[in-house]
This record gives C-alpha cells, structure tokens and sequence, in this order.
C-alpha cells in the first residue's frame, strides 16, 4: 500500500511553522546559556573554563583524570546561599572531606548541600572507592599495606564491605565500633594523596562528615593568615599519652608549606608507618607524631576557634564569647541544617560569626517571641559543681532549682538527679541534651535561671571580635 504523498512532502504552511519552532528553539537555549554563564557559580568566569582543569605544572597527569569529578563542584549551589555572595571561595585551600562507606549516605548528602555548597574544590576520600551521583569517593586505604590489610582484625570490616557491595547488600548495616576503628588507618594517606593531588595551594582544611564550618569565619581567618610564611599545623588540641595532636573532628588545618616538605613529591611516606598504627589509639594522633618525627613540628592550638563541640553542648561563658566559631563536631544531618539555616537568616555574613551570637540558637533571648527554655525533664545540661545543703536541708528537685535562681550568686543553671545529687554550673551555660532513665531508674533534671543569662548577655556584648592566635 503506497503512503498518501502528503505523508512525504511538507506543505508550504507546515515549513513555515516547523522553521518558527526551530528559531524559538534556538533561542531559547542561548537564553539558558547566557542565564547559566552568569551564575555565581562560575564567578567571573566563563562557562566553559569551570569545566576545564587550570593548567598546574606541579600536577602529574593523572590530576586531570581526578578534575572533572571533583576540582568543580557539580552541586555547587550559590546561586541561593547568601553565604556565598558574600564571600566568595577564595580559590587557596582544598577542601578534604573523610568519610566512611557505612556512614556516607547518611551524612554527606546533606554536607555537600550546606558547609561545601560555596566551595570551589575538594576532595572525598572513604574507606570503598564509589560514586554518589556526580561525586567521587576515593578509597583512602587502596595503597595500605596489602599484607596489614589481609591480616589486621581491624581491616575485617574493609574487607566485609568490598563483599557487601559484590552482593548488594546494605552498607549501613555494618555500623558501630568497628567503622570508627578501621578510620584511623585514613589519616596519613588521606594527607599524602590530598597533597599529592592538590599540590601547591595554601592551605588544606581536613575536615570529616559531621564537622561543620562556619563559611564566613573560615574565609575572613584565611584572609588574615594568608599566604602562609611557614610550615603550620594548626587545630583544637587533644593528647594521647601526653602528646598533643590536633583533634580530626574539630577540623586539621595544614599549610601548603608544611606538606611540602612533609610529602614531597612522591607518594611513600605514608605506608613508611603502616605499621604504627595498632599501637595508638587515634589516626590524627599518629598523624601528630609522625608530623613531629619528620619535621620536628608540633601542632599550634586554635582552640577555640576550632571547636569539637556543638551549639547544643558549647560551655557558653567568658572561655567561649566573642571569638568567632569556624569548626564545630558530632552535628548530626538536622542539627547540620539548623546552623545553615541560622547563618543564611544573619543580616550582615561578611561579619564574623562569634560564640556570643551562635549562644542565640539553643538560647533565644528572653526578648524573641519563642519562649525561653527554663527546665527540661529527663535531660542532661552537664551543671559541674556538686553542691550540699547544710543542716535538715536536704537535696530535692525544688531545693536544687530554689539554690540556682535566688541562693547562689552567678548561677547559670543546675541539674538535679533522683540519687540526690545537686549540679550547678557558675562558669557557662550550655544547653545539654535528652538523658533518658538508665537501668536503675535514675532520672536528671535540668534547668536555667533565664534571667541571670540574658543580664549576664547584656552586660557582656561584644565590643570586638578576638580572633584566637596559634599558642
């Protein structure tokens, strides 16, 4: 059967409109190439230089390899995060982000989508080598010791996820004690192939999936420090048979310099001391000491300006007031998203964001409309002085409360448990968390004197930010 000719020849009046829907067509994709060209994203430059590797005679070739999944951020999202317009990625520090498989997907995701959505480039590295999504995750122990790695008890966990991933099975389910003690194997390799990659910048901010970064504090601090004159390793302190080594979690800050010297130019250092690791408790320990052996550096303490706590557990008080927060630990997604939230909501973020500021997010002021916490059942707000009532007085949850808010001068809060015991806290406050019964019944219940912390507030406003010196 032969096909009506109209089938095969376009009419006149049907060119005409095929012709218009072409030229609209057009159109409207160079509309979306010019809308896109001008995203903050690509900052002042073009479209097609963000998905180009800068050249970088330090780089080997296989940098380049690593660039398209990585040295842009393919989630960048600046177009709505003020924090971004800003202040702006100043293009001088990589960012390297450890995680584990057990945990990824639990906590990157909504990483990626606050702390690094204004950075420009950084590096994922787990214990699996995987994908999410546009986004790379190197196996940070691929070049450990292949004979440690077959034989430790702590390597049982790898080895059960490379055989969970051949079958499909739930990575999460793998959760607990041993993911934390595999990850202190990352630390030396994680700083050897971050340099080793990402040679010749500034600084490289270490930093793991439930630390969270205070955009405009870190870029104002680096503004101030850089370029780095000399080798610096810098974090909150933490010591393990009295040597002091800068905590992983609050976030590692390292200097272009330091590395280096440290690193090289060829990878080799780190499996030097594979086999120092069962003998200590920590990766960023061993990480310390082994900064201290080849270079003869300790770490500066930046505390606490890099910080372990959250606003949840800060001791708000004199210790932690008008210095600017860059780091904060544990957040878990929520929390992550509540500080995201509170910063974009600041109505000036090229300033710096202090402890006495940050205080308003698990403390509203007695003015705001949301009512002021004033006791919490069940809970645990970590008053440290034990006190004793003298005479027939005996301690209850009514005396404790009454010895906070009229008997004691400077209270900022107490905890009272039902053994009889009587905590209060006259150095900060500090909001604490959920404490459910334990075994034996024993209950903790808390409270704040409101008053006493918004007149001690107002009579300790912030003049000045103190930003916090290496010491």
């Amino acid at each position: 059967m032969r096909l009506p000719d109209s089938w095969l020849i376009i009419k006149p009046r049907k060119t005409v409109w095929v012709a218009l829907a072409a030229i609209c067509l057009a159109c409207t994709l160079l509309l979306l190439f010019y809308e896109y060209e001008g995203l903050p994203l690509s900052w002042d430059r073009p479209v097609a230089s963000i998905l180009t590797p800068p050249s970088n005679n330090n780089s080997s070739s296989n940098n380049n390899d690593n660039y398209n999944s990585n040295q842009y951020n393919p989630g960048n999202a600046v177009q709505g995060d003020r924090r971004c317009q800003a202040l702006s990625d100043p293009g001088n520090v990589v960012f390297v982000i450890k995680t584990g498989a057990t945990e990824v997907y639990e906590k990157l995701p909504t990483q990626l989508l606050t702390t690094l959505g204004c950075v420009q480039d950084f590096l994922l590295f787990s214990d699996l080598d995987e994908h999410i999504g546009p986004y790379r995750l190197r196996d940070t122990l691929a070049d450990f010791n292949d004979t440690l790695k077959a034989t430790l008890p702590d390597f049982q966990l790898y080895r059960l996820q490379h055989e969970f991933r051949r079958t499909g099975q739930d990575m999460s389910s793998l959760k607990g004690e041993s993911a934390w003690k595999l990850d202190k194997y990352k630390f030396l390799h994680l700083v050897e192939k971050a340099w080793l990659e990402r040679p010749g910048r500034d600084w490289y901010f270490f930093i793991e999936t439930d630390t969270y970064v205070v955009w405009t504090n870190l870029i104002l601090w680096l503004q101030k420090v850089s370029p780095p004159r000399e080798p610096l390793y810098l974090g909150s302190i933490a010591y393990f048979m009295n040597d002091p080594f800068a905590h992983g979690g609050s976030g590692i800050v390292i200097s272009g310099k330091l590395l280096e010297q440290f690193i090289g130019g060829e990878p080799g250092l780190a499996n030097k001391y594979d086999d120092t690791f069962t003998s200590n408790c920590c990766g960023d320990s061993v990480l310390a000491n082994t900064i201290y052996a080849e270079l003869d550096l300790r770490v500066k303490n930046m505390w606490p300006q890099i910080n372990g706590e959250k606003p949840t557990s800060i001791a708000f008080g004199p210790m932690q007031w008008c210095q600017p927060v860059v780091t904060m630990h544990h957040l878990h997604p929520r929390e992550r998203t509540a500080i995201f939230e509170f910063e974009q909501a600041r109505p000036d973020l090229t300033k710096p964001l202090t402890f006495s500021e940050l205080s308003t997010l698990p403390f509203p002021r007695a003015t705001n409309t949301t009512t002021p916490r004033t006791s919490e059942e069940d809970w645990d707000n970590q008053s440290n002085i034990r006190i004793e009532f003298a005479g027939e007085i005996s301690a209850s949850l009514e005396t404790c409360q009454e010895a906070c808010l009229t008997g004691l001068e400077g209270c900022f809060q107490w905890r009272y448990n039902t053994d009889g015991e009587c905590h209060v806290s006259t150095q900060a406050f500090r909001l604490g968390g959920k404490q459910m019964p334990d075994d034996n019944g024993k209950r903790w219940f808390s409270g704040w004197n409101v008053e006493f912390i918004e007149k001690w507030r107002e009579e300790h406003t912030c003049e000045k930010v103190q930003w916090v010196e290496p010491y």
